[in-house]
């Protein structure tokens, strides 16, 4: 019970097996652990939820942006198996999963409006600076190669199973090691063979960025058996390592220390909320660590 406002025990299943379905965990029994935890953010949750209300922040548009962040959770769903079936393999309901979706969208306005937006923009860029000249070495680019990919498709399904377009293929690869064009090969043989033609840039330290290396400008490779089919690659050019300058990352440390910043403040504030505030835990097992006014 958060100041009268009760945490039911269906409210802290639904939180321990939308944690599982966050983090695509298989749905088990949860440790003691793991329901202390649920719990913990469920009553950080509802502090926030009440502040946010005497404060009158509420979801412009709640519809369009609970459905949206359902999309995204949905769009990780396992190949072939609907949003709604795997709702069913975690035990839930769609309105559980976006009224918890509801309250976290507030929580998260709240953080931002009251903590985020608030970190001094000066200190930010004081502390970002002194943090960029501390740790260069974390700004340093990894070494990469830039080539040209010829991938050549052959399905497993028919047509192709089973009249493998081998002497085709090999056609094409002639081709290619005599010189001629990607391009221009592209477009002879795109009609007859599923082709893919794009430059890529990968780490240097990957397979295929390591037999890139090997290779030298404007070499091509030999035609190399891929999962999918077959594959060429000629190297462009090798990009070394270099020092990233702070024009470059310091917005990206600047969002950084306001989030560490805002997130500090915002701990501060919660913890002086628990402490001063009546709240309490009812179940005899998670009242073990428990903090706050009895």
């Amino acid at each position: 019970v958060v100041n009268e406002d009760v945490i039911t025990q269906s409210e802290h299943q639904a939180e321990l097996r939308i944690a599982n379905l966050i983090a695509r965990r298989d749905h088990t029994v949860p440790t003691a652990a793991e329901r202390r935890a649920g719990l913990e953010a469920l009553i950080n949750r509802r502090f926030v939820l009440q502040e946010a209300e005497r404060l009158g922040i509420v979801l412009t548009d709640r519809d369009a942006s609970v459905a949206a962040r359902v999309a995204e959770i949905a769009a990780t769903s396992i190949s072939g198996t609907t949003f709604h079936q795997v709702l069913g393999q975690y035990q839930l309901e769609n309105e559980v999963v976006e009224a918890w979706i509801s309250d976290q969208l507030i929580s998260d306005e709240f953080f931002r409006r009251i903590f985020f937006n608030a970190v001094n923009t000066e200190k930010v860029a004081r502390v970002a600076k002194t943090y960029y000249e501390a740790n260069k070495a974390e700004f340093i680019t990894r070494p990469t190669v830039t080539f040209n990919s010829f991938r050549i498709r052959v399905p497993k399904e028919a047509p192709f199973a089973e009249n493998p377009p081998e002497a085709l293929i090999q056609e094409l690869n002639e081709r290619l090691q005599r010189g001629e064009p990607f391009q221009r090969v592209y477009t002879a043989y795109e009609t007859e063979l599923t082709l893919n033609f794009e430059v890529l840039t990968v780490d240097m330290d990957t397979p295929l960025g390591t037999l890139v290396t090997e290779l030298e400008d404007g070499e091509r490779s030999l035609l190399m058996p891929v999962p999918e089919g077959y594959q060429i690659v000629e190297r462009i050019r090798y990009n070394p390592a270099f020092q990233l300058t702070y024009q470059a990352v310091g917005e990206a440390i600047a969002d950084r220390v306001r989030q560490e910043l805002a997130t500090e403040q915002f701990e501060t504030w919660l913890d002086r909320r628990k402490a001063a505030e009546t709240w309490h835990i009812i179940e005899v097992e998670l009242t073990q660590e428990q903090s706050g006014t009895q």
